[in-house]
């Protein structure tokens, strides 16, 4: 049993007035803290479209203290409502360079936005050999080719608003939040939800003069002083993303840093719906990464799938270091009952097929976890995963601790059963003391932060209180329970009953 040391649960207060809070993220910084981050949902658990905002806690030991700051924020809708037609933040993805630069990317959707109701392309058009943001005075959904306006060059914290027929300067010009002006004056319109409150106008929202194209963008924040201000944003949809591909957005969770040739790499996962096809079967992972500190970004090859996988999506890196064999290994969620991998060994440009890991048992399309340790168990460096381990729902949290073997590949000497309930999206880092923590969803729309240790002998120990006692009997009858219901909604809204 490891000693029990007192922590606190983040996101438990009801932070920003909301009870409902998904997507974990956590990663441990270079100076010791821990820097967790998730979606806030007003009022709601759904995904995009819909009210969300994205927050970060921050703590310097990885315990208590911790500290909350609003990272990614949109404001047309009151944060006690929410309504399909707000814009949206979703899905945070956190890094830290060796300079100290903390990276935060996202997926920031327009108003009406989300998976599904993204439109191809970039939502960017290209004047005089150079790529600009488009807008329109109609609806964002329109066709991109129809949208008579751009966002020139930044100058100053401001860029004007052009035409695109004759490159004609207009009145009107944003700042580097994406909000408009008209003759140097702010624009502003009633915030939804409220009474008597004024907002900024953001091309990001419906009520706006001018809008963008309705299409996910990837949106990149960073902090230099550990969490406690963020940049203005940058989106780089413009260059990783493909003219044909609708929906281009993040892996959640943690991204990755590497040594590349002298250099350092950093990356994060992304994933696509093949183009046109607005389906979740269709997904397929990939990376994107820098090697100058976030100034330009470039995207690996799209993973080849193994049949039986079907796709692949919200994935996660990990540094794989055998004794004859290195590589950067992506594993991801898919449509078997195996979390799947591929391997890449010169830096993540180009990849291996992905394919099961036969020993790695885990939820159908859910989010799993993975990490690289410090640690090592006979001389092999220690991986861990989190994942649900029913087949049947998001259910049965497991914890696995696994050891690269020379040739790469990992021996998985033990597996710990953290609940038998509701198992959701989680994250793993390792603190600086040598423990360990998980960000966990417990149900829907609910998060939860375990610290464990791993044994000399690869056995894993709750911080903070007795190991749980799993009980396979009632794991299947919670299992079947979960999918009766979901068969039980399916009839009755077929039948118009819900």
């Amino acid at each position: 049993m490891a000693s029990k040391i007192l922590y606190e649960q983040i996101f438990a207060d009801k932070e920003y007035g909301s009870e409902r809070n998904r997507i974990p993220a956590l990663y441990t910084l270079n100076d010791g803290s821990v820097m967790a981050g998730a979606d806030i949902r007003y009022g709601h658990g759904s995904d995009s479209p819909n009210n969300i905002d994205i927050a970060v806690a921050i703590s310097e030991n990885g315990y208590n203290g911790w500290e909350y700051i609003m990272v990614n924020h949109f404001d047309d809708y009151a944060d006690t409502v929410t309504s399909k037609d707000s814009a949206s933040f979703i899905d945070s993805v956190i890094a830290q360079s060796g300079t100290g630069r903390i990276f935060m990317l996202a997926d920031a959707q327009p108003s009406e936005c989300g998976y599904l109701q993204c439109k191809t392309g970039t939502g960017y058009c290209e004047i005089d050999g150079k790529r600009h943001l488009a807008l329109t005075t109609g609806k964002n959904g329109d066709r991109l080719s129809t949208f008579g306006y751009f966002i020139g060059d930044f100058d100053g914290g401001f860029a004007s608003v052009f035409t695109r027929k004759d490159r004609r300067k207009t009145e009107y010009s944003v700042d580097r939040e994406f909000r408009l002006y008209k003759n140097g004056e702010p624009l502003y319109a009633d915030q939804k939800g409220a009474q008597g409150v004024k907002i900024h106008q953001n091309i990001f929202y419906s009520c706006a003069e001018l809008k963008c194209y309705k299409t996910t963008y990837i949106w990149m924040r960073y902090s230099d002083d550990n969490g406690k201000t963020w940049s203005h944003p940058e989106i780089l949809s413009e260059q990783v993303k493909k003219e044909k591909e609708s929906f281009l957005g993040v892996g959640p969770g943690r991204g990755t840093v590497i040594n590349h040739n002298g250099k350092e790499r950093i990356l994060f996962c992304v994933y696509d719906n093949n183009g046109l096809f607005k389906d979740p079967i269709f997904e397929n992972a990939s990376v994107i990464y820098t090697d100058d500190n976030g100034k330009t970004w470039h995207r690996s090859n799209k993973i080849r799938i193994k049949p039986g996988l079907r796709k692949t999506s919200e994935a996660q890196l990990v540094k794989i270091e055998g004794e004859n064999y290195k590589a950067l290994r992506i594993y991801a969620r898919n449509l078997s009952n195996y979390i799947a991998y591929a391997d890449s060994t010169d830096g993540g440009e180009t990849w291996s097929e992905f394919r099961a890991d036969r020993s790695l048992e885990g939820t159908k399309n859910c989010m799993v976890s993975l990490v690289e340790t410090s640690k090592k168990i006979d001389g092999k460096q220690v991986v861990l995963c989190s994942a649900g381990g029913s087949l049947l729902a998001r259910a049965d949290g497991v914890l696995r601790v696994g050891l690269t073997e020379g040739n790469g590949d990992i021996n998985w000497i033990s597996t710990y059963h953290l609940t038998q309930g509701f198992y959701g999206y989680s994250c793993l880092t390792e603190l600086s003391d040598g423990n360990f923590a998980v960000f966990w969803e417990d149900e829907a729309a609910h998060l939860r932060y375990t610290v464990f240790s791993v044994s000399d002998s690869g056995e894993i120990s709750e911080i903070n209180g007795d190991n749980f006692d799993f009980k396979p009997d009632l794991s299947t009858k919670i299992q079947k329970s979960v999918k009766t219901k979901k068969r039980i909604a399916k009839i009755k809204f077929r039948l118009g009953l819900m």
